[in-house]
């Protein structure tokens, strides 16, 4: 748990918490190292004594890579970004491959290795415009170097040349561990992924079997003792309100799965506009207190303190949000009080539902909110529920703008927070 906690400050620290993408962080990882070889190499070229001017390039490639992950650690990565990179590291490589005595020194071996990091950078529609930009520019290196041998020169001594080679090798081999080490940690952490969504997949599948037969059936069992003469009117009346009970329940968990094919198809439309969100949520909890009357021993209750409260977003996606923390608060709580809250900030406004529930552990909250994922804490009591609410809630937040999250203490309750951008 420590070391875990350790390694994801580490990665924080390096590529950033909105760096997500494969691409991006080895992009990240690729400038920094480079930066650090360049450094260590500088030193190295110092001790050898080379030239002066191939001190110079080591040293200002350096300060290059490291403005370069600077750069890319805080400033939008697109691709215009990647190609601006790309062609810049090649020109500059060129330049120290100028300086480093050609074909004698070590920059025909960093090409090998450049060519191989640009390739795991692009998508496979742009390798062949990148083979063919560097197999000209590598003719082009061999024409100055066969026409203008006066322009690369040699090492002074055999000595500085085995050094410099050897050296050069042992930091090409950190770049290709580098290298090798990312993208090996990234295929496992992707089959485990792969893996992990079909096992969540095939549970889902027979999840929402059991979460479709089981209100089918009460309205198939309740319709048909309708007809019976010998059940009484008010037996009657209760059985309608099942009927109707559990055809909306039935409804909202067809949305619910119509939805979550929306969203990973891109394909989810929203209107935006501006509404008072308190009549949204005070219509929202009056139909949860009905679900909730017959126990006295859980209460839902509104904290908000403003009578009206304007917010821009789609006010049946806040009212499904609202809907989905709800029906999650009052599924883990047994008793104790389930409260509605909002608050104003500069730049966001922020909801909140919050319960005193069973609680959420510390390494769940981290996948409450993936898709088909569902959290039973307590083995003895079988929760309702499909494991998509809370993934389609975030979504939508997401979508404007917005981020969600949970904060809870096992067996004292949980807090889901989400914020809109004003």
């Amino acid at each position: 748990m420590k070391r875990d906690t350790y390694l994801n400050r580490i990665q924080n620290l390096i590529f950033g918490k909105t760096t997500i993408r494969f691409e991006e962080k080895l992009m990240l990882l690729t400038s920094l190292m480079i930066s650090v070889i360049l450094f260590v190499g500088t030193v190295f070229n110092v001790l050898l004594n080379l030239n002066s001017i191939i001190i110079f390039g080591t040293s200002i490639g350096c300060v290059y890579f490291l403005c370069l992950y600077v750069f890319g650690r805080y400033a939008q990565r697109t691709k215009v970004v990647f190609l601006t990179v790309s062609i810049a590291t090649l020109a500059f490589l060129d330049f120290l491959w100028l300086i480093n005595y050609g074909s004698n020194g070590p920059m025909l071996t960093t090409l090998v290795i450049y060519y191989s990091f640009v390739i795991l950078m692009f998508d496979k529609r742009y390798f062949a415009v990148i083979s063919i930009v560097l197999f000209v520019n590598l003719l082009g290196m061999y024409l100055v170097e066969t026409r203008f041998p006066g322009m690369i020169g040699n090492y002074p001594d055999q000595n500085s040349k085995v050094n410099d080679l050897y050296i050069s090798m042992i930091f090409s081999l950190v770049a290709i561990f580098t290298f090798t080490y990312a993208i090996k940690k990234n295929y496992i952490k992707e089959f485990e992924r792969a893996k992990k969504s079909d096992q969540l997949k095939s549970s889902f599948l027979a999840n929402m079997s059991h979460e479709i037969r089981t209100p089918l059936n009460a309205i198939v069992g309740f319709s048909s003792l309708m007809s019976d003469p010998a059940i009484s009117e008010e037996d009657k009346k209760l059985f309608e309100g099942q009927i109707q009970r559990n055809s909306d329940y039935l409804l909202r968990l067809i949305e619910d799965i119509i939805d979550v094919s929306k969203i990973e198809s891109n394909q989810l439309s929203v209107k935006v506009q501006y509404f008072d969100s308190i009549p949204v949520i005070n219509q929202i909890l009056q139909s949860f207190q009905l679900i909730v009357q017959s126990t006295e021993k859980l209460k839902v209750v509104s904290v908000m303190k403003t009578p009206i409260f304007k917010i821009r977003f789609d006010a049946l996606r806040f009212e499904q949000i609202i809907r989905n923390l709800l029906s999650n608060a009052v599924k883990f709580t047994a008793e104790g009080q389930i409260e509605v809250g909002c608050r104003k900030d500069p730049d966001f406004v922020t909801f909140w539902v919050k319960d005193s529930g069973i609680g959420i552990h510390v390494e769940d909250q981290r996948i409450i909110f993936d898709r088909f994922i569902k959290i039973e804490n307590d083995k003895q009591h079988l929760y309702r529920g499909t494991g998509i609410g809370l993934f389609i809630s975030k979504q939508l937040v997401e979508m404007f703008g917005g981020k969600i999250w949970v904060e809870s203490v096992l067996g004292k309750g949980s807090t889901f927070y989400f914020t809109i951008p004003v």
